[in-house]
């Protein structure tokens, strides 16, 4: 009965085996792909339905809208299918949208552009924690906290003093509602912010 009691436990991604959606984007390809009701779709099988939600939250984000047009990008198609990169592509075990068709959050995802797109923070998104977001400064923190690095070599690395990296896991232990260094590190990684 143990094993029951650990295979109950287990969490397993949206969409694998319930009607949630999981977004993603192939590691090998780079298209999007969702998990909905235990099957995998690429981008143009994706059903209608899950767009229709996908599209409702983009019209809730004026700020992304703008961004997309300032971005060149008019196409109703490309616009939302830009949006999911930007805004879900990360795979992670939280529902993109949840069984309910809500999208609850949204999600970080390492697309290779962090720090260089001008659109960061406008499209893409950050992570939510319990008590609020974490700024592109305190992602920044988190990483190298979930790498192992000390408060000094952090400093060195972001060109900051000490005391305003102790400020910064303050921030993010307070936001987050975690005591320890080590639960920062275990949220990292449970979101992909690092690879290990």
């Amino acid at each position: 009965m143990k094993t029951k009691s650990l295979i109950h436990s287990q969490k397993l991604p949206a969409g694998l085996e319930d009607n949630g959606v999981e977004f993603y984007v192939s590691p090998t390809t780079g298209e999007i792909k969702c998990l909905h009701n235990g099957r995998k779709y690429s981008w143009g099988e994706i059903p209608a339905e899950i767009l229709d939600i996908v599209s409702e939250d983009l019209v809730r984000n004026p700020d992304a809208v703008k961004a997309l047009n300032d971005w060149n990008i008019h196409d109703g198609e490309e616009m939302l299918q830009q949006y999911v990169f930007c805004r879900f592509g990360g795979f992670d075990t939280e529902a993109d949208i949840d069984a309910e068709g809500k999208i609850e959050y949204t999600e970080y995802f390492e697309c290779g552009k962090r720090g260089v797109c001008k659109y960061e923070g406008k499209v893409c998104a950050t992570i939510k924690v319990a008590d609020g977001y974490l700024t592109k400064r305190e992602l920044e923190v988190l990483k190298l906290v979930a790498q192992g690095k000390l408060n000094k070599e952090i400093a060195v690395i972001l060109n900051i003093s000490e005391e305003t990296v102790s400020t910064h896991n303050q921030n993010i232990q307070r936001k987050g509602g975690w005591q320890k260094k080590h639960e920062m590190a275990a949220f990292a990684i449970s979101k992909n912010l690092i690879h290990l």
